[in-house]
């Protein structure tokens, strides 16, 4: 029997365990990166096979990709970037008028959550950075969240709600490749992601001077998403390469993002692909920095069997059928 809060207290065990101490700059392979444009634009099976194919690998080697050619322009990732320093920059009374978990608002896990937070990932030392947080699924929309007062930031629930819909549908138009690179049909993923589930996260890492009690931005970890789109301002995720058993720091590559599996596609494909540990730093010096990264899941009711491409005689499936819902125990890994 699945025992989600066993797996989360397993995951946390070992993220403590992990050495971090060492990490070198990334080489030009550790993370591969994958040009999206040519099969986005032309939607042959010939461009999706070339992505699949480099979408594969990287899932079965790495667990991180980054993807150009997205079709997410550059003038709405800054204009984005630009709202999310706009409220980090805002007192702390405004910001904690939408603090997330209050007793008056009804729904959890939406909203700020303040510096030295110690959730998501849950750890005994607080967390060195603030965010606020949106997310929806099947019964949640963007009326269900918290919101900043508009008369401070006019154009800041605009610019979310417009960021979340550019990513939803970059996330859909991914699934056949996802489907593909697992020999499934390219329809395959649809119907579980016709109401995903997903949560976006508009991180602050104020600058600090490293110590034991700074020593992470976010503490090492793995995502139980199906799949996280990180967007980042600047260098700051470390993660660790299975390949070469090192921690490596990740570079930040203009206009694009980093992608990463999480557990649920780890254990939906039965182990083929990667959910791998990384964290966030922050800047020592004077200067912040920021990310935001996508956290896309299928509809939290969805039960998710092991692949049938991923499992056989000789290779059991590992993990009982599971949806998103029922693994709430392990939501704290994002």
């Amino acid at each position: 029997m699945f025992d989600p809060k066993e797996k989360e207290q397993q995951l946390k065990a070992e993220s403590e365990q992990w050495d971090t101490s060492t990490p070198e700059d990334a080489r030009a392979d550790d993370i591969p990166i994958i040009d999206l444009e040519a099969y986005f634009k032309s939607g042959s099976n010939d461009e999706l096979d070339v992505v699949a194919e480099a979408l594969r690998t990287a899932c079965e080697e790495t667990g991180f990709f980054s993807i150009v050619g997205h079709g997410i322009s550059s003038h709405d990732l800054n204009n984005m970037f630009d709202q999310v320093r706009q409220f980090h920059s805002m007192p702390s009374d405004y910001k904690n008028a939408v603090l997330m978990d209050r007793p008056d608002w009804p729904v959890g896990g939406m909203g700020y959550l303040p510096l030295k937070n110690r959730k998501l990932p849950a750890r005994a030392t607080g967390n060195v950075n603030e965010a606020f947080i949106v997310k929806c699924d099947d019964k949640l929309d963007m009326n269900d969240n918290q919101w900043p007062d508009a008369h401070g930031l006019p154009k800041f629930r605009e610019q979310v709600e417009q960021y979340a819909n550019q990513m939803v549908s970059l996330g859909r138009k991914m699934l056949p490749i996802y489907a593909r690179a697992l020999d499934m049909p390219n329809d395959f993923f649809d119907e579980a992601f016709e109401k995903p589930l997903f949560r976006l996260r508009m991180t602050h890492y104020p600058a600090v001077t490293l110590d034991s009690e700074n020593a992470f931005g976010i503490a090492p970890h793995v995502d139980t998403s199906f799949c996280t789109l990180l967007a980042q301002d600047q260098p700051g995720l470390t993660i660790f390469s299975e390949r070469r058993k090192v921690w490596v720091n990740a570079p930040a590559v203009d206009n694009a993002f980093i992608v990463n599996t999480g557990e649920l596609l780890k254990q939906w494909t039965n182990d083929r692909f990667l959910s791998t540990r990384h964290f966030a730093n922050n800047n020592t010096g004077t200067n912040s920095r920021y990310s935001i990264p996508f956290f896309f899941n299928a509809n939290p009711h969805h039960v998710m069997s092991c692949l049938s491409s991923c499992c056989s005689a000789d290779n059991p499936p590992k993990y009982p059928p599971i949806s998103y819902a029922q693994s709430q125990g392990i939501v704290q890994g994002e």
